[in-house]
């Protein structure tokens, strides 16, 4: 899956989109059912810190970073600073179940998980998962 910044992606926010290398075609897992993997465990007390950008079925595009974090509060999407495309996700840990919930119809075949989802819009910055791929 990509990973990339877009300053102007949405006429109410910027965003960062998630979206296909390519067409899903197999009963593999997909880079969705990966990625909602790695993130379950924000809804168990196993990890706290996740580096999105370093998983192997990521691709971000012109060096863009995203770290998933779990918080005290909601802070959502935080640029870091002196930065360009380096962002925090900070979540709480019940917000993060919400979060996999909007994303686990991406993980099932064929109809279900069809186009787009905004995974967070608690700040400035949205997060948004497409099953369209996205051509770069």
């Amino acid at each position: 899956m990509y990973l990339e910044f877009i300053a102007d992606g949405h006429q109410d926010c910027p965003l960062l989109l998630i979206s296909p290398a390519f067409p899903r075609k197999t009963k593999e897992l997909s880079a969705a059912e990966e990625l909602y993997l790695m993130l379950l465990n924000f809804a168990t007390d196993y990890i706290t810190l996740l580096e999105i950008h370093g998983l192997t079925i990521i691709s971000p595009i012109d060096g863009c970073r995203l770290t998933a974090q779990v918080a005290e509060k909601d802070y959502g999407i935080v640029l870091l600073e002196n930065t360009k495309n380096h962002f925090t996700w900070k979540l709480t840990r019940q917000t993060w179940k919400e979060v996999l919930d909007y994303l686990f119809h991406f993980t099932r075949p064929n109809h279900e998980g069809q186009g787009h989802q905004w995974l967070n819009e608690t700040s400035d910055i949205s997060v948004v998962i497409s099953t369209a791929p996205r051509r770069v």
